[in-house]
């Protein structure tokens, strides 16, 4: 009889695993997995489909750069999402200093009707929304988020910091990012009332 384990089956995970350990199948199935979801976020973040569709090429260019950075058994979605976010913030700075872009015929397009992605305003709006909603975390999960997510450090150095197993640290830190998830998806996917 096989053990049970109290984590659920991530397809995109295991793929994730696969290709980490050299299988280049695992990669195909991460990118048929999440391209779509990918595709559709920058698209909607930098209001620039042919501009979403190189970042979605480059978030991926970048998945394959930083695989062997990839924590086994963490959500590939987030991880994956994170970068294609700090590639469109790079992008969105970068045609914040140059706002012409052009055509799919190499044209310059008339100033009425350029496609405009969110302001830089906007974007710094989604972020500090984002800190808000990491503040409003409960103490014991906004530290493990904080230090790891924010601070980028490795969740067994979270665990010495807190004095906590590294086990604990991983459990409160997906509990925490399933929180913020729904508090974001409250604040910003479905707007505030």
């Amino acid at each position: 009889m096989a053990a049970t384990t109290n984590r659920e089956y991530d397809p995109l995970a295991d793929a994730m695993e696969r290709y980490v350990d050299g299988d280049p199948r695992g990669f195909r199935e991460v990118y048929a997995g999440m391209a779509p979801v990918v595709g559709r976020c920058l698209r909607r973040w930098v209001g620039d489909s042919i501009l979403a569709e190189d970042l979605v090429q480059e978030t991926f260019v970048r998945v394959h750069r930083a695989r062997a950075r990839y924590r086994r058994g963490a959500p590939v979605g987030p991880w994956v999402l994170t970068i294609a976010r700090r590639l469109s913030i790079d992008a969105l700075r970068r045609k914040g200093r140059s706002r012409e872009r052009l055509t799919r015929d190499g044209v310059l397009p008339d100033a009425g009707s350029a496609q405009e992605g969110p302001s830089p305003a906007e974007v710094e709006e989604v972020i500090a929304e984002v800190q808000r909603a990491v503040r409003d975390l409960p103490p014991t999960l906004r530290d493990v988020v904080a230090m790891h997510k924010i601070e980028g450090r490795p969740l067994a150095e979270v665990a010495t910091i807190l004095g906590i197993k590294e086990g604990a640290a991983r459990v409160r830190a997906h509990r925490g990012y399933k929180r913020l998830k729904k508090i974001l998806s409250r604040r910003i996917g479905g707007g505030r009332r």
